[in-house]
């Protein structure tokens, strides 16, 4: 064997480099036993403790805290741990409407109407729908309008900006802009929000080219409260702000009364320490001085103490320890004090507190005792947090509170209407700023904003708030006049970008409306968990069994070769920040079968080299040399398909074509590479290695099989199947789920079995439109009697948080009544029973993006067809081979879509089409591939050593080959009836499709892709 140190060296440092990534994992879940230990099960002592953990350093030696190592470890999907994963779709029909001069404009109008109706039919992104729809009302109407029409697009800003009687295509370009803008600005505001809700390990990303924004959060407790933020319209404001000395006094004041009031409330049994805000000595008459010198004069000693007690006070987040030490504000909220050198620290930051105590400064700030004193002291003050993590002093599990001025009617005197542009530029250093423009009216009022700012001393700052967060906080240093303004910072590039987005968008009504959804309850979460461990660990036994009963010592090499497999499948899974879904956990069980395959090739050439008299070390050389081809073929094949699934799927099926890719590159390494490494350690040290058992030693050697004489039976029965399943496809068609047809699913789980029927009649007398027609729901059981899956399309045109509650309330109302106990409607929709009964998951699929998810299904089973073809074609030089190939897929493909039409309904689970469906074709493709690549490879061999008679020669390598095909297809076979038994209910029908494959894959890789391809090869002979 070649370069074997090589091969040692790489295969050590990717065990130690998947180890590392695998670590992050261990050490997460060691705290977190810990806290559950600590909690005895309470859920809000296990998170208060998870919260104080987060900046504490937990991995030894290489001391990262507990929230870097959260970070790094491995992403369970939502399906797992329960959750939320949400895509959301700008409305750019919106956007048109707040750059529109007149939105009743009747030409505009039109265009919208079209345009609407335009996209329920075709793929093309709504503006690009709208201009298109634009220009064709103008040739038709003949009225010559352009898009810089005073009532459509001309309005003062986009003239300032393109200029009078601008070209369509200017006004297209700027039109464009905005609507990006758009779509940033809201991804911005996105990423700011989702860290309100709790949740570890929350995932944003934009899928570009869509609009659209993908949105997962894991251990969402409450879905409602969710949908409604993520879907709320944000508003950017400016406003001059308060400096530290101004505020903090005021702090202290109300930390002492608040301190009074709780004491009061609840007796205090340990030692306090009581601060008076007289004790502090500030004059707060000599406030000019005070704001020069940013400091104080000396603070007493108390004062030090109070800090001191404070930063103890930080070792917990418990209410109590707080109401005890008789500083309630104090111990969550850290106020912007230098108490070493008795100073006030300068700027706008009047303090900071850990991300996880916001919510409890919120709540001190806002009671009575607060306002009363705040209406004293500072009246109209209103605090806002940062938007960015990052204490005063650089923490970043800590974030600053910012004081503005507000006014009664709480209306700031500028917002984002004014901004006619922004940008992110350059200044004369080089450093990162952005540039902003303002209309004649805004120009005014910034003016009189920063003469205010920069009137005092020292000089006082803008906050730029947008959703109730400040974004940027710029110090004035001169007033401006005429409305263009630099603001500059320490920003990066990637800031300054943001900051001209927020600006630039602040002003368009651009709400994100969600278009998918989907909701795992914490319940179903560890069930699925508990599940795929279940089978994972009953399949993996099964095929470490099966390889020693078959293959003796070589088998347990191979069981070696599949344990590395693992690890480093988990590794590079944990590396590459891969989110591993239920739909993933399933290819990795698939792999298990699958990864069998390289060795069995191997193992299968090397018995046929020993029995042909060669010795142990020549037939294993020969055996891994003449191996090579099949296999790299044959997991080409299915890497391709897996390829063509990730780029083409969503979600969980992209976790499943992730850990598919990973699976089959580890898979080629640990059979290629490590058991050769252990087989010739073994020869050189003079030991033996055996291949067979005395029972199997002669298992398929026998076999003379006459395939392609008995082709015609098989085209008859494969006929009489497929033409079965085409007229059911025709008449019965397809259990299309709302991936394709756009829907609502609910999956309820009763405390008693129900009868589907009275459910949906109960159901249909809710879902009833504003015109009285009624909406009968389906609804299925799934698994046991007391769970149902809901699916209906009431209202399914619509979004926004009025329709989610509307749907949700009548949901409840039609299913309560079926429920033993009565249960709640805040607990129906939270999953937060202890029985694990009411709505335990949900699914939205809005219908432009089942639209989209049906188009992409037919273009990826499609694009796999012709790339399968195009790489048999140049890997065997024969387009027979190619034809026969593409031949066994196209069966393959209708026979499983044949029986799932004619067996829904009859067996006793779903046979849905969905996305999962999708990814198990493809997956079948993929299958079935691979194991008529493995017989043709052995045609090309045998063809090549002159082979007397043609049919003779393919009838050989068909039952030289048949050891292989039997050994690889049980073991994946059992391995996935292991996973359709034990798997769970959700990923039932995905299995079954899968089981399926298994057997016409194997099944049409013998009668139907050589013998196809032997026809066509006679014929071309002839």
């Amino acid at each position: 064997m070649q370069n074997k140190g090589l091969i040692t060296a790489f295969a050590i440092a990717l065990g130690l480099a998947s180890l590392y990534q695998l670590s992050f994992t261990w050490v997460a879940n060691s705290v977190e036993s810990d806290a559950e230990a600590f909690s005895a099960g309470d859920a809000e002592v296990k998170t208060a403790y998870l919260d104080s953990m987060m900046s504490q350093e937990v991995y030894p030696g290489l001391n990262f805290t507990y929230a870097e190592v959260k970070k790094n470890e491995m992403n369970l999907g939502l399906d797992l741990k329960g959750g939320m994963n949400v895509i959301l779709e700008v409305s750019v029909k919106d956007v048109l409407k707040g750059q529109v001069a007149n939105a009743q404009d009747p030409l505009f109008q039109q265009t919208l109407t079209n345009t609407d109706v335009a996209q329920r039919e075709g793929q093309n992104n709504y503006l690009n729908t709208f201009f298109t729809e634009f220009d064709a009302l103008v040739a038709e109407t003949g009225g010559g309008r352009m898009l810089s029409d005073a009532s459509l697009f001309g309005t003062p800003e986009m003239t300032e900006k393109v200029g009078f009687n601008a070209s369509n295509e200017a006004i297209q370009a700027e039109i464009r802009r905005d609507v990006e803008a758009a779509i940033a600005n809201v991804f911005t505001v996105l990423r700011a929000r989702i860290d309100q809700f709790g949740t570890t390990q929350p995932n944003i990303q934009r899928l570009e080219g869509t609009g659209r924004i993908l949105v997962e959060l894991p251990g969402v407790k409450d879905p409602a409260r969710v949908k409604k933020l993520l879907q709320s319209t944000a508003e950017l404001q400016f406003w001059n702000m308060y400096e530290a000395n101004e505020v903090v006094p005021t702090l202290f004041a109300i930390d002492e009364k608040l301190a009074e009031v709780i004491e009061a409330e609840k007796p205090v049994t340990a030692d306090s320490v009581s601060i008076d805000l007289n004790d502090l000595n500030i004059d707060e008459n000599a406030e000019a001085s005070v704001a020069e010198e940013s400091s104080t004069p000396d603070l007493p000693e108390v004062i030090i103490e109070a800090e001191e007690d404070s930063a103890l006070a930080e070792e917990t987040t418990d209410s109590s320890a707080v109401n005890s030490r008789n500083t309630p504000l104090l111990n969550v909220l850290r106020p912007a004090v230098d108490f070493q050198q008795n100073m006030f620290l300068p700027g706008p930051s009047i303090g900071d507190a850990r991300i996880s105590d916001t919510a409890k400064v919120n709540e001190l700030l806002s009671r009575p005792e607060a306002a009363i004193i705040l209406n004293t002291e500072i009246r109209n003050v209103k605090f806002i947090w940062n938007h960015n993590p990052g204490g005063i002093g650089g923490e970043l599990d800590r974030i600053i509170l910012f004081a503005i001025k507000g006014n009664n009617a709480g209306i700031p005197d500028l917002d984002g209407g004014a901004i006619v542009d922004a940008r992110p530029d350059l200044d004369e250093y080089n450093r990162n700023i952005v540039t902003m423009a303002m209309n004649g009216t805004g120009a005014q009022k910034w003016q009189r904003l920063t003469a205010e700012a920069a009137a005092q001393t020292p000089k006082r700052s803008v906050a730029v708030v947008l959703d109730n967060y400040v974004y940027s906080n710029p110090q004035v240093q001169n007033e401006i006049s005429g409305g263009r303004t630099q603001i500059t910072g320490n920003f990066t590039q990637e800031e300054a970008a943001d900051l001209a987005n927020i600006l630039r968008a602040g002003k368009l009504d651009a709400p994100a409306r969600i278009i998918q959804a989907d909701v795992v309850g914490p319940s179903l979460g560890k069930e699925a968990i508990s599940d795929s461990i279940n089978s994972f660990a009953i399949a993996l036994l099964l095929v470490l069994v099966y390889m020693y009963f078959y293959y003796s010592g070589a088998g347990l090499v191979a069981n070696l070769a599949l344990f590395v497999n693992m690890f480093l499948i988990f590794g590079l899974l944990a590396s590459f920040r891969a989110v591993l879904t239920l739909p993933g956990m399933a290819g990795i069980v698939l792999t298990i079968g699958m990864a069998v395959d390289a060795n069995v090739i191997i193992f299968e050439r090397i018995r046929e080299e020993l029995r042909m008299g060669k010795g142990l070390r020549a037939a294993i050389v020969d055996g891994y040399k003449n191996s090579n081809s099949a296999i790299i073929d044959a997991n080409v094949t299915t890497l391709i398909v897996g390829i063509i699934l990730f780029a083409f799927g969503t979600g969980p099926i992209r976790g499943f074509a992730t850990t598919l890719i990973i699976g089959i590159l580890t898979s080629l390494f640990s059979a290629l590479f490590i058991s050769r490494l252990v087989f010739e350690g073994r020869l050189d040290r003079k030991k033996n290695v055996s291949f067979s058992t005395k029972l199997t030693e002669k298992w398929y050697t026998k076999i003379n099989f006459d395939f392609l004489r008995k082709r015609k039976i098989a085209y008859g029965v494969s006929a009489v199947v497929i033409a079965v399943g085409l007229f059911s496809l025709f008449t019965k068609g397809l259990n299309l789920g709302v991936d394709f047809e756009g829907g609502r699913s609910f999956q309820v789980r009763f405390d008693q079995p129900v009868e589907v029927s009275e459910v949906a009649t109960s159901l249909s007398e809710q879902f009833v439109d504003e015109d009285g027609n009624t909406f009968t729901p389906l609804v299925k059981t799934l698994g046991d009697a007391n769970q149902v899956i809901i699916t209906t399309n009431y209202r399914i045109g619509e979004s926004g948080t009025a329709v989610d509650e509307d749907i949700e309330s009548k949901l409840y109302a039609g299913v309560k009544g079926y429920f033993v106990k009565d249960i709640v409607q805040e607990n129906f929709f939270t999953d937060d029973t202890e029985e694990a009964i009411g709505l335990v998951g949900s699914r939205v699929v809005g219908p432009t993006i089942a639209d989209d998810i049906k188009t992409g299904a037919v273009y990826s089973i499609i694009f796999s067809l012709i790339v399968v073809f195009l790489y048999i074609l140049g890997r065997f030089r024969k387009w027979q081979f190619s034809l026969g190939a593409v031949a066994a897929l196209i069966h393959d493909v209708l026979f499983v879509l044949g029986i799932f039409s004619l067996l829904d309904g009859v067996l006793p689970f779903q046979l849905e089409v969905d996305q999962a469906f999708i990814a198990a074709i493809l997956t079948v493709i993929g299958y079935s591939l691979n194991d008529t690549v493995v017989v043709f490879d052995r045609i090309r061999e045998n063809m090549g050593s002159r082979q007397a008679n043609f049919l003779d020669g393919v009838n050989k390598s068909l039952n030289q080959t048949l050891s292989r095909t039997f050994n690889t297809s049980l073991t994946t076979f059992f391995v996935l009836l292991i996973i359709f038994l034990f798997g769970g209910e959700v990923i039932r029908g995905f299995m079954f499709a899968l089981l399926l494959g298994v057997l016409v894959g194997t099944y049409s890789s013998l009668f139907i892709a050589t013998p196809v391809m032997f026809d066509a090869t006679k014929k071309d002979k002839k």
